[in-house]
């Protein structure tokens, strides 16, 4: 379980399309949280409206602490924690750096909800996503860089220039600039 003191992310899992009512929920209670939201075009019959969705459904993400853990179960709109062997899963902070440094950007993104193999880790060293750790992969001959939220088996895609990352190695937390 979660220690008094130690304060992680967790993905807390909430009822369909109630995730900005469970922020503002969050938001009475002041427990910090993150919904990631993008802006897109909606197609009604009569009109066009640029509407706030969130960018991956059905979850938010609470920086709590034990003490707190209760109090995130028993707000209106969220139905349970991420779970894994009966244990709240913890997302590591760099990981939900990387969705408000993504979010902070204009590129388009993908999401993708499966589980892959891993290539090497590298973290984005200069431009708009300076700092962003991912994995890269090639796929149709682009290069793209995949940035996962592993607790709930989502993948962000977005293209990158390989000249503009280098590896992260899991000794140092340095880096050689990637040939990929």
């Amino acid at each position: 379980m979660i220690k008094p003191t130690d304060r992680h992310w967790y993905a807390a899992y909430t009822h369909s399309r109630a995730e900005k009512k469970v922020a503002r929920e969050l938001e009475k209670q002041g427990i910090e949280h993150y919904l990631p939201l993008i802006k897109t075009i909606r197609q009604w019959t009569d009109r066009k409206k640029k509407v706030e969705e969130p960018l991956i459904r059905s979850y938010i993400f609470v920086h709590i602490t034990e003490k707190e853990y209760m109090d995130v179960l028993q707000t209106a709109g969220v139905m349970t924690i991420v779970r894994f062997s009966g244990k709240p899963v913890a997302i590591p902070d760099w990981q939900i750096e990387n969705l408000k440094i993504l979010l902070g950007t204009a590129l388009p993104i993908a999401v993708e909800n499966h589980d892959f193999v891993a290539s090497e880790e590298v973290r984005i060293t200069q431009g708009t996503l300076e700092g962003l750790r991912g994995i890269i992969q090639q796929i149709k001959g682009e290069h793209k860089l995949v940035i996962s939220i592993s607790a709930l088996h989502y993948h962000l895609t977005v293209d990158i220039d390989p000249a503009f990352v280098e590896v992260v190695t899991r000794d140092e937390g340095q880096g050689t600039r990637s040939d990929k």
